[in-house]
């Protein structure tokens, strides 16, 4: 394993990089994880090279700047990431790394050779990341709401007893909103990403035209991001798309899981190669 850094004018980012195949596989991790995560795959895909970058506010990258992270900026740390430069890569995007892979996709289809998304993220628009994200009084409110908390666990505990709110996300939003430092966190990521909105008609249609092989692996009991919103894009983007939905919750990085995702993997650069 190596672990590095790449600088830029006010940014430290750092990455692993897991092998030495030929195949470039880039990875970005879920929110309040980082490319640690991706260890589990390295001695299971011999054929690949793993770089796994810390995204903003995640693991050692050192992240300075006020403004909105922007797909310029890391198209150019993806650039100077020695193992990759101007080779061509496949993406591998977990829940909110998802939309990070979305996004680079839609700007350089001509650079990726295959997508593997696991339970991602940016597959549909989120009304509540929009709002708090993209307008004036959404931004205001969820400034007030991350260090004011206690009205929205009020009305998240009030929307439970109507079952308005399954338990398994009610847990996830108290574990998250109920933590000051989760809530720190939260609204550092969600400001930072707010320009990372892919346009999935756009990325179908181009998914069509470079005939860019996507294979998307969801859990069965994800209540976080549910297998119907993976179903609707690969029905979309035949005969390139494929899709397998496990006996797993949205945890999908983990050891009894290896086998799957490493297949998707495998047989996702195969469907590549074919093509060519």
């Amino acid at each position: 394993m190596i672990s590095s850094f790449i600088h830029t004018s006010n940014t430290k980012v750092h990455y692993l990089c897991f092998g030495d195949g030929p195949q470039i596989l880039v990875c970005f991790h879920g929110f309040g994880e980082h490319a640690t995560t991706f260890e589990l795959l390295a001695g299971h895909l011999p054929a690949h090279t793993i770089v796994a970058f810390d995204l903003p506010f995640h693991g050692k990258t050192n992240w300075e700047q006020d403004s909105p992270f922007r797909i310029e900026e890391l198209l150019n740390i993806i650039t100077l990431c020695p193992e990759i430069k101007e080779k061509k890569f496949g993406l591998l995007g977990y829940s909110m790394g998802g939309r990070i892979a979305l996004t680079i996709y839609e700007a350089v289809p001509q650079k990726i050779e295959c997508i593997i998304l696991l339970a991602p993220d940016g597959l549909v628009v989120n009304p509540w990341y929009w709002f708090a994200t993209q307008t004036a009084a959404g931004k205001k409110i969820f400034h007030y709401t991350m260090h004011n908390p206690a009205w929205f666990l009020g009305l998240l505990n009030f929307s439970k007893r109507l079952q308005l709110v399954n338990q398994s996300v009610w847990k996830f939003i108290q574990s998250q909103v109920g933590d000051a430092h989760m809530r720190k966190k939260i609204f550092s990521v969600w400001t930072a990403f707010r320009k990372f909105s892919p346009d999935l008609k756009n990325i179908k249609l181009k998914i069509l035209l470079h005939h860019t092989p996507v294979y998307m692996v969801f859990g069965q009991y994800d209540r976080i991001i549910t297998p119907g919103k993976g179903i609707n894009f690969v029905v979309s983007i035949q005969p390139f798309g494929k899709i397998k939905i496990i006996e797993s919750g949205h945890q999908l990085l983990h050891p009894r899981n290896i086998q799957v995702i490493t297949e998707a993997i495998s047989d996702c650069y195969r469907e590549e190669t074919s093509r060519l």
